[in-house]
C-alpha cells in the first residue's frame, strides 16, 4: 500500500479483520501487522460478550446465547434475500479450492486466524457439555433511566418534585411575570 490511492490486493486484502478491528487498515497507515493485532485484540477484549456467528450452528452454543440474553429464537430460520439463489448457484458450480490455494490463504491470513483463535479459545464446555455463559439477569440489562416525552416534561417534573416548580419553571414564571409587567 505504498500509493495511498491504489488498493493492492496482495498487501491490503490480507488479515482484513485485524486491519478493520484495529482501525489501522491499509493504505492510510504504515503500521506493522503485529501492532495492528495488538490494537485489534485490545479493542475486542474490552467487550463482555462476543458472539461467534458460525458457532450459532451448534445448538448448545445457541441455547447458551439465548439464556445469556433471555431471548428465545436466536437460531430461528429466517429467509435471507438471496439465500435460494446462492444455494442454487453453489450447487451448480461448487467451490473447489486447491490445497496450494488453501495453504497460501492460511499463510496470508495467519494473523487473522490467530485473532480468531484468541477470541474463541475460551469457549470450552464444562463437564455437563454446556458453555459457561451466565444466565440472563433482568437487572443487568434493565433501563433505569426515565423516558419522558419532551412535551410532557414540565408536568412530569412538577409531579416528580411534589408540585414544586423546578429552576427552569421558576425562570419561565419570572420571565412571564416580567413580560406582563412590561405590558402594563
Amino acid at each position: 500500500c505504498v500509493d495511498p490511492n491504489r488498493f493492492k490486493l496482495g498487501e491490503c486484502a490480507v488479515n482484513c479483520y485485524t486491519q478493520w478491528f484495529s482501525g489501522l487498515s491499509c493504505p492510510q497507515h504504515d503500521i506493522s501487522v503485529t501492532e495492528q493485532y495488538q490494537i485489534a485484540s485490545a479493542k475486542l477484549l474490552r467487550y463482555n460478550f462476543i458472539i461467534i456467528l458460525e458457532m450459532l450452528a451448534d445448538p448448545d452454543y445457541a441455547k447458551a446465547v439465548e439464556n445469556f440474553f433471555g431471548v428465545p429464537g436466536v437460531t430461528a430460520k429466517r429467509g435471507v434475500f438471496c439465500e435460494r439463489k446462492s444455494r442454487k448457484a453453489n450447487k451448480m458450480v461448487p467451490l473447489v479450492i486447491k490445497n496450494e490455494t488453501m495453504e497460501r490463504l492460511i499463510d496470508l491470513n495467519k494473523v487473522d486466524i490467530g485473532l480468531y483463535k484468541e477470541l474463541t479459545d475460551c469457549l470450552d464446555r464444562d463437564e455437563y457439555n454446556n458453555y459457561g455463559f451466565p444466565k440472563f439477569e433482568p437487572a443487568r440489562f434493565s433501563n433505569v433511566s426515565v423516558k419522558v416525552p419532551y412535551d410532557k416534561y414540565v408536568e412530569w417534573k412538577a409531579e416528580k418534585d411534589g408540585g414544586k416548580p423546578g429552576k427552569g419553571e421558576q425562570l419561565k414564571r419570572i420571565t412571564i411575570i416580567s413580560d406582563e409587567a412590561d405590558e402594563r
